[in-house]
């Protein structure tokens, strides 16, 4: 079980205020979602919990603060999936890439077959992951991640970039894992959380770097509540 507590986060970036007195907590097994609008501080708040990015205040996992960690061990703990999956590639292959983190944590690679079948990229895996498109590379750098099985996983966006069988493939990841370890996506689609409603926990609502609302699944067929903040509401797609 794992419980991470941010308290009065605040993150400014080249001299701009990006986060604002964060305060608010996820507990494992859990999913959850952090939905705004572009712009709104989503993936620096997943960055200041994965501690790849300075911020005042404090982030703490079962009593400890993130900064006292050694880096691969927080990496052991967290995984973070980048919203443009080529900030995170550097290796050669599709295969050297996934088993990157493997190697450089010293674990064994018996989930990378696993992790390969389950997103359907068997056939990439001597391509350089430079040439991908952007929905097979939204898949490489999933899996890239995903497969050193952290009990802390934070997803930027997962659902962009993706086609049909990609979407339902991280879907179907999402709801097989809510009730085994703590997974916290950051969108400004709420279509994907709606999809997943009856496995998501609480949902935080960020605006302006500070959370405004924490709701409910439910509440996302709120239109006014949603618009409110900057989000497409679910309906309009319909009208």
């Amino acid at each position: 079980m794992y419980q991470v507590d941010i308290r009065n986060l605040r993150v400014k970036l080249n001299g701009k205020d990006i986060l604002k007195d964060i305060n608010i907590s996820f507990q494992s097994p859990s999913l959850y979602f952090i939905l705004g609008r572009n712009g709104s501080g989503k993936s620096t708040l997943l960055r200041a919990i994965a501690n790849l990015i300075p911020f005042d205040g404090e982030i703490v996992i079962n009593d400890r603060d993130i900064r006292d960690y050694e880096r691969k061990e927080l990496s052991r703990l967290i995984g973070y999936v980048w919203q443009n999956p080529l900030y995170g590639f550097f290796e050669e292959t599709v295969e050297r890439e996934i088993k990157f983190i493997l190697r450089n944590l010293g674990l064994k690679d018996s989930a990378f077959q696993k992790i390969v079948d389950f997103f359907n990229i068997s056939h990439l895996l001597h391509r350089s992951p430079f040439t991908l498109s952007g929905g097979e590379a939204k898949r490489v750098s999933i899996s890239s991640v995903i497969v050193a099985d952290q009990p802390i996983l934070l997803f930027d966006e997962p659902e962009s970039e993706m086609d049909l069988d990609g979407l339902e493939r991280i879907i179907d990841y999402m709801k097989s894992n809510a009730s085994k370890k703590l997974l916290i996506v950051a969108t400004h689609n709420p279509l994907i959380a709606y999809k997943v409603r009856n496995s998501v926990r609480e949902i935080y609502l960020l605006s302006s770097g500070r959370v405004v609302r924490k709701i409910s699944p439910s509440q996302l067929e709120d239109s006014e509540l949603l618009e409110s903040i900057g989000i497409v509401p679910i309906d309009w797609w319909y009208k």
